[in-house]
Order: structure tokens, then C-alpha cells, then sequence
């Protein structure tokens, strides 16, 4: 279920981009934490998978899992190398993405002078995809929850919610690479039971209707994610726009503190309304 819920959107700033057809991953772009200096990233994502919305099955419901561990590894004089590999043994390598939806960003911070490994921390979020994927999830949390992880506790959390924030501009760019000249901006949230249920509601919309240009299809959009007639508003923009995008923002309630969580992992959705027989995106 969804609840309409406001809460200031995050702006985004996009490093990496890739299409498919439409209706599918147009042009979903993301962007990268700006982190300290001598910070090695690693970046697991299947995001990009484009048999995602296949794996988007019916499972019970089951909570977003949320890993937010960090800690200092001076003391073990360990390369960054060798310490993303104690966290692939107990968590990287068992995200297996035949089974689960995830997001997970690892940071090292190391000494430029000898590049032993200082600091560690892991964001990561992550769904399972099917009933048998919650029960291998079960299995995996009684033997690794709690495990020590390079002198810190390794623990899983279950996520109470999350509220997506959303952000839609539409506007004209002179050319694909140049600058959004604005004609509207929007802003909406909505509350879901975890992230399996956005994907299902809002990402599977975003991907069936935001890359077409037939009213049918692309204004019930406008009018189910941002206010009551929408589409009748937008129409006349639309027609007159050659880009628009939408930016989610995902911010999940936790139990313990920090109560919010939000991932390091921006991404929007970008429909170049260039490609369209009209040149527009209506």
C-alpha cells in the first residue's frame, strides 16, 4: 500500500548512463557519493539487470533489509583489497541477484603512505525477490548476523518502511548533452511497505508509462504519482517539452538510530523526447 506523503526532495548529480528500448531502462542515469580523499568505492548493483521486472514475482510480504555497518581496521594492517574480500565472504558473494534486488556501496579509507586499509563501512539495501529467496535469507541472517567483521559486529536490519520522494521535470534541451531549460517541476512522496512493493507500484509504472508519447499511456502517469489531474495540466507542456525525467529518491524508516536511512545510490530515469517521430514528448 501507498500512502502520499511529503518529504523534501535530494538533488542528484549523474555520472554514468545506459538505454535499452523504451519502456524498459531508458536512459537511467546515476550518480556517485562524494567521499574523502584515499577512499577506495566498490559498487554492486542490480539495477541495471534487465530481466529485473521478470523477477518482480508475488512473495509475501517481507521487509527491506538494510546493512549500515562501519569500523576502523588499522590494527590489521590490511590492503583495502584484502578487506573488500573478508566482506565478500560473508556478504557480497551471498547476495546472490538470481535472488534478491540490491544496492550496496562499499567504502575503504586508507593511508597514501603505506595503503594499509584505515577505515571500512557498508551501505547496502536489499529485497528478496521470491518466498524461497526469503527462505535461504532466513538461513543466511541466523548464521551471519552478528558475525564479527573484521573486529565489528555485522548486522542486518529490517526496514520499518520507506518513503519515496519524487521529483518530475519536463523541459527543452537544445541538444542531448546541454542544459534543461524548465517548464515545470514537481514534487510528490509516497509511502511503501519496503522497496519490493515501490519496484512493483511505482518503477514498473515509471517503465510502462513515463517513455511513451501516446496520452493514453503517459498522462495516467502524471495523474497517479503527482496530483489529481495532472495529465489534463502537463498536456500542453508536454507537447511543447523535448525532455523530461524522474528522479525517486528512497528514504527508508529504521527502528534504531539513525531513524532514516538513505542510500548512496541516486539514480533517475531521462526520456529524450527527441527520439519520438514528433520530437516531443506528446
Amino acid at each position: 500500500m501507498r500512502v502520499n506523503k511529503y518529504i523534501a526532495p535530494f538533488i542528484l548529480s549523474p555520472i554514468v548512463a545506459f538505454s535499452n528500448s523504451k519502456g524498459n531502462f531508458e536512459n537511467v542515469i546515476f550518480s556517485t557519493p562524494i567521499v574523502p580523499k584515499n577512499t577506495t568505492i566498490n559498487h554492486y548493483s542490480s539495477e541495471s539487470n534487465k530481466e529485473l521486472p521478470n523477477l518482480l514475482l508475488a512473495r509475501k510480504d517481507y521487509p527491506t533489509q538494510i546493512v549500515r555497518v562501519g569500523g576502523n581496521v588499522e590494527e590489521f594492517k590490511l590492503t583495502c583489497e584484502e578487506v573488500n574480500k573478508e566482506i565478500d565472504k560473508i556478504f557480497i558473494n551471498k547476495i546472490n541477484p538470481d535472488k534478491f534486488y540490491y544496492n550496496t556501496y562499499i567504502f575503504c579509507g586508507f593511508n597514501p603512505e603505506n595503503h594499509y586499509a584505515m577505515n571500512f563501512s557498508i551501505h547496502s539495501y536489499f529485497d528478496p525477490l521470491s518466498n524461497e529467496a526469503i527462505d535461504y535469507l532466513q538461513q543466511y541472517l541466523s548464521e551471519f548476523n552478528g558475525h564479527d567483521l573484521l573486529g565489528t559486529k555485522f548486522y542486518v536490519e529490517n526496514a520499518k518502511g520507506l518513503v519515496a520522494a519524487l521529483t518530475v521535470n519536463v523541459g527543452t534541451k537544445k541538444y542531448s548533452n546541454g542544459p534543461l531549460i524548465l517548464s515545470r517541476q514537481d514534487h510528490s512522496s509516497f509511502y511503501f511497505n519496503n522497496n519490493y512493493e515501490m519496484r512493483r507500484e511505482l518503477i514498473s509504472d515509471i517503465q510502462a508509462r513515463f517513455y511513451s508519447n501516446d496520452p493514453e499511456q503517459l498522462l495516467p502517469f502524471f495523474d497517479n504519482w503527482l496530483f489529481p489531474h495532472a495529465g489534463k495540466f502537463y498536456h500542453r507542456i508536454l507537447r511543447d517539452a523535448n525532455y523530461m525525467d524522474v528522479q525517486p529518491e528512497t528514504i527508508f524508516l529504521m527502528d534504531d538510530e539513525p531513524t532514516l536511512f538513505v542510500s548512496n545510490l541516486k539514480y533517475y530515469y531521462s526520456n529524450d523526447c527527441t527520439t519520438n517521430p514528433n520530437q516531443h514528448c506528446l
